[in-house]
């Protein structure tokens, strides 16, 4: 049995405009602003009677050394890591480029009332196996007040706790695609909120043999509670959709249903003040957990690869079940430095029909970021590796990232 053609949903991370779009996992920016001192402006660039426009982003350039390769030039996914299956050699390799670049145009109407406002984004991201690139649409939605109409990040999973890494892929268990979606958010109480939202539905799964992968008729629904307190935030997740499959002759319809379940804890620790002598502040600490059946699409280092749903037999697929989770912790040293560390783990059911598949790999990373000011950061990050299928075989690998931001 073969599988799909591997393609990845490239993770990557939406910029912060204060009031105009989400405060979630864009990491470098992130870490360079964990001191409020160091940021590019947020005033608008344009302001007109009915509309306000912020134009932002930034240039990217990066430098890769691998001491093996891995099928993704610019990302560091564990389950495309080579096992001893393929080859004993390790093949080290250098990689130079730009176009991770951002650019972003945010809209304030403040006369339309409910806190109205849109953004599009895009990228340069479109392939990084290749030497072809191509502007690509990242984000592109509305919201008035509590309801969002478009396309940016899942509500599968909590975003806005993600570590800071450089790496734009982040941890192997972390649920981070974009989709279309219609989403509502009903704030309950002050500490309190319960989020609503429906999804483009995906047909990430292998299907029967010559046959095709079929959308299902009905969305992706996902419920997010979250409660903030004094030092933090718990939040979890709950997603369910329907796997909708046929034979290469459309002679029957058969349904999976399919689930996936998130929980997130972030910690601020208290300062102490041996560390303020130390310069060492703003210490963060966070927990995350993920357990689904048929849900991998949303996921890091399972999207694009197929793994929802796995041949059985002739006629059948079945749902494969999967499980991980991560814990990081950051730190601001002397307001301009930061550092973040991180452990993520990520296990797969194995399908009845083949051994050559994906069983687990850990990630590991850890970075330095420099913010020179409020427009330039400088960072290095190393990742680390390992992978193991089914057919006991295994492979690591070792990447050195090196970065330069212009923010603007």
């Amino acid at each position: 049995m073969t599988l799909k053609s591997f393609f990845i949903l490239l993770l990557c991370i939406h910029l912060f405009i204060d009031g105009i779009c989400q405060t979630e996992f864009d990491s470098l920016k992130r870490n360079s602003n964990l001191d409020t001192s160091f940021q590019p402006s947020k005033k608008a660039t344009f302001v007109t009677e009915f509309a306000e426009l912020k134009i932002s982003g930034f240039i990217q350039p990066a430098f890769y050394f691998d001491n093996n390769n891995v099928f993704d030039n610019d990302l560091f996914v564990t389950s495309e890591i080579p096992t001893t299956r393929i080859t004993d050699i390790k093949f080290k390799r250098f990689h130079m480029s730009a176009n991770q670049s951002r650019l972003s145009f945010g809209f304030k109407f403040p006369t339309a009332g409910k806190n109205t406002t849109a953004l599009i984004e895009g990228d340069f991201l479109s392939s990084s196996k290749g030497a072809s690139t191509f502007f690509r649409l990242r984000h592109a939605y509305l919201t008035y007040g509590e309801l969002l109409i478009g396309q940016t990040w899942t509500n599968f999973g909590d975003v806005n706790a993600a570590p800071n890494t450089l790496d734009l892929e982040g941890p192997n268990s972390m649920p981070a695609s974009r989709v279309a979606q219609i989403r509502w958010k009903w704030q309950i109480k002050k500490k309190l909120s319960l989020l609503f939202a429906v999804e483009e539905p995906r047909a990430d799964y292998t299907p029967l043999d010559s046959a095709n992968p079929v959308k299902s008729a009905f969305p992706e629904l996902v419920i997010k509670p979250a409660y903030n307190f004094k030092n933090g935030h718990w939040t979890n997740s709950l997603i369910y959709k329907t796997i909708i499959y046929t034979d290469n002759e459309y002679s029957f319809k058969k349904k999976i249903r399919a689930w996936g379940f998130t929980s997130s804890a972030s910690f601020t620790l208290p300062d102490k003040n041996s560390l303020n002598v130390l310069g060492l502040k703003k210490r963060e600490f966070s927990v995350f957990g993920i357990i689904g059946n048929g849900t991998q699409g949303a996921v890091n280092d399972f999207g694009g690869l197929g793994y929802e749903a796995f041949p059985k037999d002739s006629v059948t697929l079945d749902g494969l079940l999967y499980y991980g989770g991560y814990v990081s912790y950051s730190f601001v040293f002397r307001k301009r430095w930061s550092s973040t560390y991180v452990y993520s783990y990520l296990h797969q059911e194995k399908p009845q029909s083949t051994n050559f598949i994906f069983k687990k790999s850990h990630y590991f990373s850890a970075n330095a970021v420099y913010a020179i000011n409020k427009y330039f950061t400088v960072g290095t990050e190393i990742l680390y590796g390992i992978k193991t299928n089914y057919d006991d075989t295994k492979g690591s690998a070792l990447r050195l990232l090196c970065l330069v931001r212009l923010l603007f």
